[in-house]
């Protein structure tokens, strides 16, 4: 018999291709990666470098000049499921997103 298993998500996910980068809470180290399932409550990331992602980090999404909180729940491999600590709200202007207009 196989077992199915269940869906944890509270919000439904959406395939996305964005670019964003991941900027630690201290706002030292910028990381780049891709958003690949993008919710209300979490998205999936690919981060090539996973030495460089802390387990709680700023998301900044240029396309949508937004940034949020978001905390590590789990990785595979240069993959990154992230649940969101924070409301979306739009970016600061900082050196980091000066450039993505």
């Amino acid at each position: 018999m196989v077992q199915v298993e269940e869906n944890k998500r509270i919000a439904t996910r959406q395939r996305v291709l964005k670019g964003a980068k991941l900027v630690s809470m201290n706002k030292w180290m910028v990381t780049d990666c891709t958003i690949r399932d993008l919710s209300e409550t979490g998205a999936r990331i690919i981060c090539g470098d996973q030495m460089a992602v802390a387990n709680e980090f700023r998301l900044f999404i240029p396309s949508e000049n937004s940034v949020r909180d978001a905390r590590v729940v789990w990785r595979r491999g240069e993959l990154i499921g992230v649940i969101f600590t924070s409301a979306k709200s739009q970016a600061p202007v900082t050196k980091f997103n000066a450039s993505a207009s």
